[in-house]
C-alpha cells in the first residue's frame, strides 16, 4: 500500500520529495493525524526515498529497488519500527531504541526510526527518548506517529516539526479499499475502525475478522428480539474470536458501530451506515425503539473501555453489557 501514499497524501509526498531532493530534512517529525490517513505509509515512503538507489529526479523513491523493497518488507537494517509491546511502548524498547541511534548505519552514514501510536510510550520512556531529541545527529530522522498528539508529553512536541496528515473522506478510504480486493460489506464495516489503511486492507481478507462480523451480527439480532441466548452468545460464540487484547478492543468497536446504525436508520441516514447487508432489519427494530433509549445503547457500549481500564474481566463486561442493552432496548 505504500506506493499509494502519493494518492492519498499528494502534497505531503510533494514536500518530503523536495526535502530529501536538497537534503533539507528535519532530525524529528510528528505525522498526526486520524487513524487511516496514512501515516505509517509516509514514513515508509520518506525512508525509502532517503535509501534508494534509483531515486527520481523529482525525490521521489523508485519503489522497485532493493532498497525500496527491503524497507517496505520491514527487513532494512536501518530503518527500525518500534510498535507499543501491549497497551504502552515501555522504557526498554527506547532503551534499545537509543541503543541503536548510537551506532553507524549498517549499510551507510543514514538511519530512520519509526515509532508508531507514541502517544502510547509510559512516561518514563518518553522522557528516556528526549536525550536524541534534544541532542540531534544529522545522520539520524525519527518519525514519531500518532492519532492523539494531544497526550504527548508536550517536551517530546515541541522538539519534533509537526506535520497534521490530511483527513480522508469515507467515500475515499472506502474506494480504496474496494480497489483492495475487499467486499463492499465489509468495506464499509472497515471505514469506520480505528486502523491504518494497510491493516484495514489485512483485516478485509482476515477469515477470522469475517467470523466476528457475522457474529457481532448474530449477537446484536438476538438482543433486538430479547432472546437470552445473546449472554450465552458472549461464552460461546464471540470469546474463542477475541483471544487477543487488539482483537478485543476490536470487538469493541464493533459492537458500538452496530449500536450507531440503530441510530443513523431511525433518522434515515443510511450512508452512513456501517452494517450496510443488515439495514432492513436493523432499520425495523429501530422504528420500535425510542431514540433516547438507543443513544444509550451507545453510551453504553462506549463505557466497557471505562471497566476494562479498571481490570474488570473482559467476559464479564461484555455479558453485563448484554444484560444492559437488552433491558435499555426492550425497556425493562
Amino acid at each position: 500500500m505504500e506506493q499509494e501514499i502519493t494518492a492519498i497524501q499528494p502534497q505531503l509526498t510533494q514536500h518530503f520529495a523536495k526535502l530529501i531532493n536538497e537534503k533539507r530534512l528535519a532530525h524529528a517529525y510528528l505525522l498526526s493525524g486520524a487513524s487511516g490517513t496514512g501515516k505509517l505509509s509516509l514514513a515508509v515512503w520518506i525512508a525509502q526515498g532517503i535509501f534508494c538507489n534509483q531515486r527520481n529526479a523529482d525525490g521521489t523513491p523508485c519503489l522497485k529497488c532493493s532498497e525500496c523493497r527491503r524497507i517496505a518488507a520491514n527487513e532494512h537494517p536501518d530503518v527500525v519500527r518500534i510498535i507499543p509491546e501491549g497497551r504502552s511502548i515501555k522504557v526498554d524498547q527506547v532503551r534499545y531504541l537509543k541503543s541503536e541511534f548510537s551506532k553507524s548505519g549498517l549499510e551507510g552514514n543514514r538511519k530512520v526510526f519509526i515509532i508508531q501510536d507514541v502517544e502510547k510510550m509510559t512516561t518514563s520512556a518518553a522522557n528516556s527518548l528526549l536525550k536524541f531529541i534534544e541532542e540531534p545527529n544529522g545522520s539520524i530522522t525519527a518519525f514519531l506517529l500518532s492519532s492523539h498528539a494531544n497526550q504527548i508529553l508536550p517536551t517530546i512536541v515541541s522538539r519534533c516539526q509537526v506535520v497534521e496528515m490530511a483527513s480522508l473522506n469515507r467515500e475515499t478510504q472506502l474506494k480504496r479499499l474496494m480497489d483492495a480486493g475487499i467486499d463492499k460489506a465489509v468495506a464499509s464495516v472497515l471505514v469506520n475502525l480505528n486502523a491504518d489503511l494497510d491493516e484495514l486492507v489485512a483485516l478485509g481478507t482476515d477469515e477470522q475478522f469475517q467470523k466476528l462480523l457475522a457474529e457481532v451480527v448474530n449477537w446484536m439480532k438476538a438482543i433486538l428480539a430479547d432472546d437470552w441466548r445473546a449472554f450465552v452468545y458472549i461464552q460461546t460464540r464471540l470469546m474463542p474470536l477475541v483471544d487477543e487484547r487488539p482483537a478485543q478492543e476490536r470487538l469493541l468497536e464493533l459492537m458500538v458501530m452496530i449500536c450507531r446504525d440503530l441510530i443513523l436508520l431511525r433518522y434515515h441516514q443510511d450512508a452512513e451506515v456501517a452494517f450496510i447487508t443488515e439495514k432492513k432489519m436493523l432499520a425495523q427494530a429501530a422504528a420500535q425503539i425510542p431514540a433516547s433509549q438507543l443513544t444509550k445503547g451507545v453510551e453504553l457500549v462506549m463505557n466497557c473501555w471505562n471497566q476494562l481500564a479498571v481490570n474488570v474481566s473482559y467476559q464479564n463486561v461484555l455479558e453485563g453489557l448484554t444484560l444492559r442493552l437488552c433491558r435499555c432496548y426492550h425497556k425493562r
